[in-house]
């Protein structure tokens, strides 16, 4: 009887440790944008955006775009990096503070229509 309790123990040990790698894992251990893009990107070839706030590991506020698909590209080619203080940044963060209400990862452009961008 004394063995039930130690593989209950066990057990609750173990589901802990799965739970906490799920959330160490989403901790970025460097700035994810190296290059940025300086001009901006057509609204209309934006899907959707996710803004990395600065961390300990980023010293840097950073805009990830995901560009609508072109025929036979992947997600991660898709992917660009925008300039956070280009006119272009600005306004996607001022629509990621007031938009961006339950902490979502990402937004829909769709999402942000007063952020008119410069056309490019």
């Amino acid at each position: 009887m004394a063995f039930l309790p130690k593989v209950l123990l066990l057990l609750m040990l173990a589901v802990v440790c799965v739970q906490m790698s799920g959330v160490l894992a989403e901790i970025p251990v460097r700035c994810q944008c190296v290059v940025k893009l300086k001009k901006a990107v057509r609204k209309e070839s934006i899907e959707e955006f996710t803004i990395l706030p600065r961390t300990s590991k980023c010293n840097e506020v950073e805009i990830i775009l995901t560009l609508k698909s072109a025929n036979n590209t992947t997600s991660e080619d898709n992917k660009r990096c925008l300039n956070p203080q280009t006119i272009q940044g600005q306004n996607l963060q001022s629509c990621w503070k007031s938009k961006n209400t339950n902490n979502a990862k990402t937004l829909k452009m769709s999402d942000c229509p007063m952020s008119q961008n410069p056309k490019a």
